[in-house]
């Protein structure tokens, strides 16, 4: 009991919460042991010595699934069991918003898209308007069909083959 009372002190933590860290699995008078279950907690203790405190942004990345699902299926601990069904679940749900949010596109891009499209086919018209009249003067209605056509198609293939400057595509 003395024993565990000075280590308590010297990492800065009750002796009641040290027993229930060893009681978890953790081996009190190891260091690495007790840095590593400080990490896993949710709350870290305001008084722990920050020798034993790993600050999130050292700690690793976050688990994959495999290892996960491994290390359920090896633990014995229910507590350890629900902590890791949990972490599960998280990772699943993350990993389904990400697949989400990579298949949809927000409305506020259609609206721009439709605008972009919208003023790149006006600026074509408008080039008909001007371009057409000279060259349909004196055709018969046949003729100016054709032309017209003609016309209509160059714009058309200008925006398909153009499409990174209209869209402003790095790709």
């Amino acid at each position: 009991m003395e024993m565990i009372r000075e280590r308590a002190l010297a990492i800065g933590v009750g002796s009641s919460t040290l027993a229930h860290w060893e009681n978890d699995g953790c081996d009190i008078t190891d260091d690495d042991s007790v840095k590593a279950h400080v990490a896993k907690l949710q709350r870290r203790p305001k008084t722990i010595n920050p020798e034993y405190y790993t600050p999130p942004e050292e700690l690793d990345e976050t688990p994959d699934m495999a290892f996960l699902k491994t290390s359920l299926l090896r633990t014995t601990d229910e507590r350890d069991a629900r902590r890791l069904a949990t972490q599960i679940k998280g990772l699943a749900d993350a990993e389904k918003l990400e697949i989400l949010q990579s298949k949809y596109i927000s409305m506020d891009e259609v609206k721009s898209a439709y605008i972009k499209l919208g003023s790149v086919i006006r600026a074509g018209i408008m080039r008909l308007q001007a371009d057409l009249p000279p060259v349909l003067e004196g055709r018969t209605p046949a003729e100016m069909a054709k032309r017209i056509g003609e016309a209509a198609d160059k714009l058309l293939t200008e925006l398909s083959s153009n499409a990174a400057e209209v869209w402003g595509d790095d790709d």
